[in-house]
């Protein structure tokens, strides 16, 4: 066993020991399901894709999602070849059956943030900073403006709530990769690098999309905002 296996594997030990409680571990298992398979993601991108004021938006976070499982899932893990914590420490308590693939990248941890991070990045507004000429005092103002069209040659949603829903779905992306943790199915290393693989995906996908548009104009046409 190497080194770095044996300070992964012992952080993680420590990780459970310190959670570990009756009453979270279900809450954990719970929280782990909206990263199986993708499925919420999935469907929150189709979702996406069939509603014209999100429809833009929804082939970006599309593509981030399939970006991120084809680095992750097809690439990195059989690359690696990873062998799960539990089965290299005894110590490590699985709260779930073996998933039957390698450890390395977590593909929860990946594919949840992939498409969660394209939907923030995508409406992140620009900060306007605005000086008092009376105080000299400086406020930054967030300005939305500068988002374009979420929509699909329709009024697209409006990017101030679709931002506020992103910053929850990064979050809701972060605990997954916690509850991989505390079940037993991650290395730390595992998560942190699934987490950072899906918004270095989506960000390779946003500029490619910002530079397509740059030259050919906005996918889906010049839609107005509600």
């Amino acid at each position: 066993m190497d080194g770095f296996t044996l300070i992964d594997g012992n952080i993680l030990i420590g990780i459970q020991h310190t959670l570990n409680a009756d009453w979270l571990t279900p809450i954990m298992k719970f929280i782990t399901m909206f990263g199986e398979s993708g499925v919420f993601w999935i469907a929150l991108c189709l979702l996406m894709l069939l509603y014209p004021k999100t429809r833009r938006l929804g082939i970006i976070c599309s593509l981030s999602l399939l970006l991120t499982f084809i680095c992750c899932n097809l690439c990195l893990k059989p690359l690696v070849n990873r062998t799960r914590p539990w089965v290299t420490f005894e110590e490590v308590r699985a709260f779930l059956p073996p998933p039957g693939d390698a450890s390395f990248p977590s593909g929860h941890s990946a594919n949840s943030m992939g498409p969660a991070w394209a939907m923030f990045i995508s409406t992140l507004p620009a900060k306007i900073r605005i000086r008092n000429e009376e105080t000299g005092a400086v406020r930054v103002r967030r300005e939305y403006d500068s988002v374009p069209c979420l929509g699909w040659r329709s009024a697209g949603a409006d990017p101030h709530t679709i931002h506020k829903v992103s910053i929850a779905l990064v979050v809701l992306s972060v605990l997954i990769g916690i509850s991989r943790l505390y079940l037993g199915m991650h290395y730390p290393s595992d998560v942190i690098c699934g987490l950072l693989l899906g918004m270095i995906c989506a960000t390779i996908v946003h500029y490619i999309i910002k530079k397509i548009e740059g030259s050919r104009g906005i996918i889906g046409g010049n839609g107005v905002r509600d």
